[in-house]
């Protein structure tokens, strides 16, 4: 089946986007509807906040959000961020900045170019 190009997506309301993605590539899979939806957050404040990120919204995307300690950078320690499905990588970078913080750690600097 030939799938037709939409005019006016972004004027949907997130249950019309779905329903139109639903019916369009996934056969009316209520399914994946209720799969999409399972992912809203419970608080609607906090889902509004979610919506108005990004256009055109229709669920969130959680990935495992971890910590890499022992960054030390220009002399003070910090904990680094991660959000990422591979385990390894947060793992990796936390031993590496205590190698490395063991060894004086990161220097950085801010270069402005006009």
């Amino acid at each position: 089946m030939t799938k037709k190009a939409v005019k006016g997506f972004s004027k949907l309301s997130k249950d019309g986007k779905i329903e139109w993605i639903a019916n369009e590539y996934l056969n009316g899979d209520e399914n994946c509807v209720h799969l999409l939806k399972s992912y809203w957050h419970n608080d609607k404040a906090t889902q509004k906040i979610h919506d108005e990120f990004i256009e055109n919204t229709i669920s969130n995307f959680y990935l495992p959000f971890g910590i890499a300690p022992n960054f030390l950078i220009n002399n003070e320690i910090f904990c680094v961020p991660m959000a990422i499905e591979e385990s390894s990588v947060v793992a990796a970078a936390a031993k590496s900045a205590t190698f490395w913080m063991e060894r004086g750690g990161f220097k950085a600097e801010v270069f402005i170019y006009y």
